[in-house]
């Protein structure tokens, strides 16, 4: 009786480890275009353009409107970037600006999935 016992969890084990991808290699590819978060607070033009056009700005928020396409999605590569806009500050910041990147083109990546 142990040994059916045993034999069973041997099977449960090896079944359990499976993946459920078909290949590493086959993707579904999907582009989407969004505009990115504006920048933080409000600086000189000049400074809120350098810093919406920023590679680590653009990958991390690229890669969000990846992810909100659901589970397993991350980005493959950023097509085109899009157009820097500029919107300026009102209040005590007046004359100052924060930018934001528009009609930023990615495309998305998820593993093709066997089920």
């Amino acid at each position: 009786m142990n040994y059916k016992i045993i034999i069973a969890l041997l099977v449960l084990s090896f079944f359990s480890g499976t993946t459920m991808a078909l290949n590493d290699s086959e993707w579904i590819y999907k582009e989407k275009q969004e505009s990115l978060k504006s920048t933080p607070g409000c600086q000189s033009k000049e400074a809120a353009i350098e810093k919406a056009q920023s590679p680590y700005r653009v990958k991390k928020y690229a890669q969000l409107i990846c992810q909100y396409e659901g589970y397993g999605w991350t980005l493959s590569e950023v097509t085109d970037h899009g157009t820097t806009l500029c919107d300026e500050c009102g209040g005590d910041d007046k004359g100052k600006y924060s930018c934001y990147l528009s009609n930023v083109t990615v495309q998305c990546k998820t593993i093709k999935r066997s089920w």
